[in-house]
């Protein structure tokens, strides 16, 4: 990540020649890069100006690692687009690894106070309600943390999803020309892990971003680029202090990795009454099972009832109130008035989980009588 007030050229002279390591920095930003290397940057959406190359990968726009092979594999003529909202990458974090994210943390062993925010950051990303994003400290890691010393401009930087796999590295820079406290660390690390899970500067137009071949796809219910000043995703913003998640950051990150619904839904006659049984997803606490009774005329769809039948910790309930007849419409009856009153049931299956409830998944139920 890269604070805003590193234009101030002076300032960020002084500050550099005093952020000198005890070792040589490992890279420099070069005053030109090599014209393939900026084609290639550029093609992906990013600022062509604002490149290091560090042999293998580069690091762009201060805090996003992206390796040369990765390059040279999207490079695509016409790859540039226009602005569009908050947004992501195209690759996302596929389900469930996404709720088993494992992060190596012993690189940063050297700067304890960086490694106590990882864990920290770990644990917001874990506690947003409605969020299946879970992040685990360990080895044989899919996201691993590590040090550098490079530019002064920059505090840290990570890698974006592939294979729907976390992007893979997060690295933190020892030679950043800047004193961070707790505060800051923590927020570097929240963004940086963000980056992780798919999600592009919030405040993308300003850094004069494009969407290029990683994508810049909307995030329905999020303000255009920049217009959340609070977004933890905004670039730029090494020297910020952690204020927690915006409003439209945890909007974002529901949309993207809401709780899971259950699976493998199936009714079966069970002694005379309807057994509902399901497939339950990883860590889901209980489940709740209730009836839905529709009532229609003429065919259409005008009420409906709910009717609470229980909750389990397993992965089946029996519907011991209503038999089980193999029908779930209910035979059309003529009215005074002339209009065909009818309807149908349905079970709705509902998750919980340690910080929220999934959305409600649902199969017809056999109860119907003609």
């Amino acid at each position: 990540m890269q604070p805003f007030s590193m234009r101030r050229g002076a300032l960020v002279l002084a500050l550099a020649a005093l952020a000198a390591c005890d070792a040589p920095p490992t890279a420099t930003r070069a005053p030109a890069q090599p014209e393939d290397v900026r084609a290639m940057v550029e093609a992906m959406g990013f600022r062509g100006d604002m490149v290091q190359d560090f042999g293998d990968y580069v690091v762009v726009e201060g805090d996003i690692r992206i390796g040369k092979a990765e390059l040279r594999a999207n490079l695509r003529p016409g790859g540039k687009a226009g602005p569009r909202y908050q947004y992501r990458t195209t690759n996302l974090v596929s389900s469930p690894k996404v709720h088993q994210i494992v992060v190596d943390v012993s690189g940063l062993s050297s700067v304890s106070a960086w490694q106590t925010a990882a864990r920290d950051a770990m644990a917001q990303w874990n506690a947003i309600s409605g969020s299946y994003v879970k992040m685990v400290e360990g080895s044989s890691a899919d996201i691993t943390m590590g040090t550098t010393c490079t530019s002064s401009s920059v505090a840290a930087f990570a890698s974006f999803p592939s294979g729907g796999n976390p992007g893979p590295t997060v690295t933190v820079n020892t030679c950043f020309g800047y004193t961070l406290n707790d505060s800051q660390r923590l927020r570097n690390m929240v963004h940086e892990l963000g980056h992780t899970l798919g999600f592009r500067h919030s405040n993308y137009t300003q850094l004069g971003e494009t969407a290029g071949t990683e994508g810049a796809i909307q995030v329905t219910g999020t303000p255009t680029s920049g217009n959340d000043a609070n977004s933890v995703m905004n670039g730029g913003t090494a020297l910020n202090s952690w204020i927690g998640f915006s409003t439209y950051d945890q909007t974002a990150v529901r949309a993207l990795y809401w709780l899971p619904t259950v699976s493998s839904l199936s009714v079966t006659n069970s002694g005379g009454y309807p057994l509902i049984s399901w497939s339950a997803p990883l860590d889901a606490t209980s489940f709740t099972v209730r009836l839905i009774n529709y009532n229609s005329v003429n065919g259409n769809y005008q009420n409906r009832f709910f009717s609470p039948l229980g909750t389990t910790t397993g992965t089946s309930l029996l519907d011991s109130e209503n038999p089980y007849t193999g029908l779930h419409d209910k035979c059309g009856v003529e009215g005074p008035d002339g209009n065909i009153y009818g309807g149908w049931y349905e079970y709705g299956i509902v998750a919980q989980y340690a910080n929220g409830s999934s959305n409600e998944a649902r199969i017809y139920a056999p109860i119907g009588e003609c």
